[in-house]
């Protein structure tokens, strides 16, 4: 749009107002001033730590960063809750040429595959992304925050005279896994918020006219538990299956589009040895034998057959379908097999992108979850990890379709679409 080439337009670099190191930072943003733009830009986010390693492989600076929150005084506008877990699933939802040569830059991961010309095996290309000992010299990540808030991709503007007391709050969470060293002791940077401003109070009032209603799909968080199996993957185990159903509540009455499942391993050390993390680590997705899938919408079924979508492969199709490209390697979805003669990796990497993607696009009053795995006899890998039996944590992410609507007084209510 023209105003984006005003000349009254001018950038600010905000200091937290609020921060506490490991836990939490706030930036509160000028009342003074007429209107924000909404692209705003959050730099230096990362950590450094006591030893020179790489940011965790999937999530990477991110890794470090628990929610984030855009208010409006006590007013939430946009949040995303346990955001490490859907950022891993953003990082591989990408082609493999913008991984590898944009995106692994920017969020410091390690993203981006090609063939290894020696040995022949699919590896990383992108370069190293450390978590080194002094600020000047540990990398971090730049982020453009409509990816996390997606009201401020629909938004215009922000006036102030609207808009009161805005704030962005970050709350970390610094697992042993945000690094490739899991002994490492990590402190938080202190990030830098960079904010336009229009400064024409003309251009604001011109736009205000035309600001009557804001519709946008708020990702929200809900989870549930698969317990570990009756042997933990011992003889008893064996083609076991393993059937739950599953209500989640924190949908109902809200209108969902789409519906991201990450399957977290429960206890991390399973993805650790020698104090290193195994492959993406505890924030990747965990495949399991024989899977099976069913939703429940409102009372019926959303798939064909009662056990809906079976395998990986089919899942998979229906991500893609969902959600567009993702960045896979052979293996990466997969449980049980040796990739190691054509991944570098070889086990640590295996089934660590295995993710429940599907389009739903209904109003809910009733939502429920088949879930089915076929246990194995496994001893388990390098950290003594057997996804297929141990117990894992759901981590629901559903698009709910909200709005803000303006009133003739200059106020506004956020509400939940039909």
């Amino acid at each position: 749009m023209s105003y984006y080439s005003d000349s009254t337009i001018k950038t600010q670099y905000l200091d937290p107002r609020i921060y506490v190191e490991n836990s939490r930072a706030t930036f509160e943003l000028d009342s003074n001033e007429a209107a924000y733009l909404p692209d705003m830009r959050l730099t230096f986010l990362g950590v450094k730590g006591t030893n020179l390693t790489n940011y965790n492989n999937l999530v990477g600076a991110m890794a470090c960063v628990r929610s984030f929150t855009l208010y409006d005084g006590k007013q939430i506008l946009s949040a995303l809750n346990r955001q490490q877990f859907y950022r891993g699933f953003l990082n591989q939802n990408k082609v493999n040429s913008v991984n590898e040569k944009v995106a692994s830059y920017l969020d410091c991961n390690q993203l981006g595959f090609s063939i290894n010309g020696t040995d022949r095996k699919v590896t990383k290309t992108s370069a190293s992304h450390v978590v080194n000992t002094t600020n000047a010299t540990t990398d971090t990540a730049w982020l453009d925050m409509r990816e996390i808030f997606p009201i401020l991709g629909q938004m215009t503007h922000l006036p102030t005279a609207v808009f009161k007391n805005l704030r962005v709050v970050i709350e970390y969470e610094l697992s042993s896994q945000v690094s490739n060293i899991t002994n490492n002791n990590l402190t938080t940077l202190r990030p830098i918020l960079a904010v336009n401003i229009l400064t024409n109070p003309n251009v604001v009032d011109a736009l205000n006219k035309k600001m009557l209603a804001v519709s946008w799909l708020e990702v929200e968080h809900d989870q549930f538990n698969i317990p570990q199996s009756a042997a933990n993957g011992g003889a008893a185990d064996d083609n076991i299956e393993q059937n739950l159903s599953i209500k989640l509540n924190g949908y109902n009455a809200k209108r969902i589009e789409r519906m991201l499942i990450v399957k977290e391993i429960a206890n991390a050390a399973f993805e650790e040895n020698a104090n290193a993390t195994l492959g993406f680590g505890k924030f990747s997705s965990q495949a399991v034998f024989k899977q099976k899938f069913q939703l429940r919408v409102n009372g019926r079924n959303m798939f064909p057959r009662a056990n809906g979508i079976q395998g990986e492969n089919e899942m998979l199709a229906h991500v893609a379908e969902a959600y567009g490209d993702c960045n896979s390697y052979p293996g990466s979805n997969q449980y049980g097999m040796d990739i190691s003669t054509i991944v570098a990796g070889g086990r640590d990497v295996l089934g660590q992108l295995s993710y429940i993607g599907v389009y739903v696009g209904e109003m809910i009053s009733d939502l429920q979850i088949d879930f089915s795995r076929t246990g194995l006899i496994d001893a388990g890998g390098t950290g003594g990890k057997k996804s297929t039996t141990d117990e894992l944590r759901g981590h629901v992410f559903c698009e709910s379709r909200k709005q803000l609507t303006m009133s003739a007084n200059g106020t506004y209510t956020i509400s939940y679409q039909m």
